[in-house]
């Protein structure tokens, strides 16, 4: 399962993730598009995917 490219929340608002390192037992962290074009590295617990509705899914 990859999450690069994939729009998560974070406290309500869409961020991309660009890329996601971190060992497989460790915290896993990722760098973060926000939506004014910022740049952060956080770690991905604590991101969520946004709800989908029957007009997203099809």
């Amino acid at each position: 399962m990859t999450m690069i490219g994939r729009t998560y929340l974070e406290r309500g608002h869409p961020v991309v993730v660009l890329a996601r390192w971190g060992t497989g037992g460790g915290p896993r962290n990722v760098l973060i598009r926000r939506a004014d074009g910022t740049l952060t590295i956080r770690p991905f617990r604590g991101l969520r995917r946004p709800k989908t509705t029957d007009r997203d899914a099809a």
